[in-house]
């Protein structure tokens, strides 16, 4: 099988953390692709990170979206960005993958995966069991959003969550306490995706020293 892996956003790796991603990947034949605004890109560049391509994020008013009625706090501004960072990268890397792999770039690995590719099936998406800080989620109402593994039609679902989801009411405020995680559970729920964990998978984070959610130390925002 042939998997192309996608990074978004800023670059918050090192070159540790770079020899780790290569590692956990193992035999698994993989292609990079990374997205993020302009204003990243030289710092990507000079990561040392083996990227096929890369693409340039566009820019868009965040006070224009229609995310802005319903998460205008500082944990959904940060989500917005992350998915529309993703979105790019979704839309334009090549559809000639068996399956996409999605992670983050400040992520640790304990161990190389060992997941039987074998095992995945369409339009189904994977994710750790354990993520960096939540030991263990509810499936039907929650969804790792740092690292998963999904189909063609799996992913451009989730690339639609960040222009579709919130064309209706979803909460009523613009400062819900509504998470990434439980909103984008829906949104794979309406669209006919199952989520299905992925064991024996641990991993942590590293994000310049910082090993705690963002939601304790403050939220990366874009100024554009």
């Amino acid at each position: 099988m042939k998997f192309a892996v996608l990074y978004a956003g800023p670059y918050r790796g090192n070159d540790t953390i770079l020899q780790n991603h290569k590692l956990a990947f193992g035999d698994i034949d993989v292609d990079v692709y990374v997205s993020c605004f302009k204003h990243y890109l030289d710092e990507w560049v000079a990561s040392g990170w083996d990227v096929k391509e890369y693409f340039i994020t566009p820019d868009v008013d965040f006070n224009e979206t229609n995310w802005k009625k319903y998460r205008n706090d500082a944990a959904g501004q940060s989500g917005f960005w992350q998915f529309w960072n993703l979105k790019n990268v979704i839309d334009f890397v090549p559809k000639k993958y068996d399956y996409y792999i999605k992670s983050r770039n400040d992520i640790v690995f304990n161990h190389s995966f060992t997941f039987d590719i074998n095992e995945l099936k369409p339009n189904t998406i994977y994710s750790p069991a354990e993520s960096f800080h939540r030991k263990d989620w509810d499936e039907n109402n929650w969804i790792n959003d740092e690292f998963y593994i999904g189909c063609e039609n799996t992913i451009k679902i989730v690339s639609s969550f960040v222009t579709n989801f919130y064309e209706q009411n979803r909460h009523g405020t613009n400062t819900s306490h509504a998470s990434n995680e439980s909103q984008l559970r829906i949104w794979l729920r309406e669209n006919n995706i199952d989520v299905k964990k992925i064991y024996n998978f641990p991993y942590t984070k590293n994000h310049n020293g910082v090993t705690i959610p963002s939601g304790y130390v403050g939220f990366q925002l874009e100024k554009i």
